[in-house]
């Protein structure tokens, strides 16, 4: 088994519409990078990979990384790598705004074959960030899922080829409700690595039906994220090096060659303890659905 970060070091073969959830889950943490720093990336020619890895001592590029992450160390090895080195990297957007509560991410990278992978931004370091996380509970949907389903659109509007979009944490939120509010039909698949989930309403309502069969959602069983809202479909128990919530750090995922380490034991209570608890808070103050 392998890191996150010495399974992009150790891959040979250029990405050729051939997406991994190894792969997946690196393109997760690469865009925590704020690739939005530099002209090129956020152009939208944009530039390869491996050039924006040449100015990885750039501090700006790590201004919303947690502390937790490493994410200077996965660009420069995604630089150097001969799968992802080649990637061009386009359409970067960074948004913070305090009014309406929102913090937005997201990077477009096209591989060699011409296959576009949309990747959003899950919880950065930025204040709103982490004060926008408890509106996921409350309002539906949030001015962030609106954001990703409009930047969805706009990349498969430029898409040549397959896409798959892709995220971690409020990314992989993002990514799912872009998803099924946009489902261009050239989405072949959601990743989405240890999820915020949706109120309850949304997901018995069949909103996510349009992305039924499409969704690969990958959850740690001492996760403390993914158990707080229902997930729109059943999840793979997967292995971290780190315990209990750490877990919920994609940097300790265990990737086992392409794919991602499976963990046989059961989530914990602590989650579930979790998961009660919000939903009692929620039945005092429903969710507020609103318009797509």
């Amino acid at each position: 088994m392998t890191t996150v970060i010495e399974h992009v070091r150790d891959s040979r073969t250029p990405l050729r519409a051939d997406l991994s959830p190894a792969d997946a889950l690196a393109l997760s943490c690469l865009v925590y990078v704020d690739f939005h720093a530099l002209p090129g990336p956020r152009s939208p020619r944009g530039c390869l990979l491996r050039e924006v890895a040449q100015a990885s001592s750039i501090p700006s590029l790590y201004r919303y990384s947690l502390a937790s992450h490493a994410d200077r160390p996965l660009l420069e090895a995604a630089g150097a790598s001969a799968r992802f080195g080649g990637l061009r990297v386009r359409d970067a957007v960074t948004r913070l705004t305090s009014s309406p509560l929102a913090q937005f991410g997201a990077v477009t990278f096209i591989d060699e074959a011409g296959a576009t992978y949309v990747v959003l931004r899950g919880t950065d370091a930025s204040a709103v960030g982490w004060a926008e996380d408890a509106r996921f509970g409350l309002d539906f949907p949030t001015d962030s899922q609106r954001w990703a389903a409009n930047y969805l659109a706009y990349a498969a509007a430029r898409a040549d080829g397959p896409i798959v979009i892709v995220g971690h944490s409020k990314g992989a939120n993002l990514a799912l409700y872009a998803a099924a509010a946009t489902t261009p039909p050239a989405l072949e698949r959601v990743y989405a690595f240890d999820p915020v989930g949706f109120p309850a309403p949304v997901v018995d309502g069949g909103f996510f039906a349009s992305i039924d069969g499409l969704m690969h959602i990958y959850v740690t069983a001492g996760s403390w994220v993914s158990p707080l809202l229902p997930l729109p479909a059943p999840a793979t128990l997967v292995a971290s090096t780190w315990p209990g919530p750490l877990s919920h750090n994609p940097y300790a995922w265990r990737c086992q060659r392409s794919s991602l380490a499976p963990d046989h034991r059961l989530p914990s209570r602590s989650g579930r303890f979790l998961h009660a608890v919000l939903s009692a808070l929620l039945r005092a103050r429903p969710t507020r659905i609103g318009i797509n």
